[in-house]
């Protein structure tokens, strides 16, 4: 790989993890904010702002 490549793969890599920990590192400190499941209670599919009722994913 050539160092421009490298360049942009280290820049996305940074944008992604940043705009995780961005999101989900702000939820954690949300009291209104919930972790949402996908149906069937397995997987992760998101966050959800509410009262926690309607967490899982339509």
């Amino acid at each position: 790989m050539d160092l421009y490549t490298r360049l942009l793969l280290g820049v996305t890599a940074f944008a992604v993890l940043g705009y995780i920990s961005f999101v989900y590192g702000s939820c954690s400190t949300d009291p209104a904010c919930h972790f949402r499941l996908c149906a069937g209670g397995r997987s992760f599919c998101g966050v959800v702002y509410g009262n926690g009722q309607d967490s899982w994913a339509p």
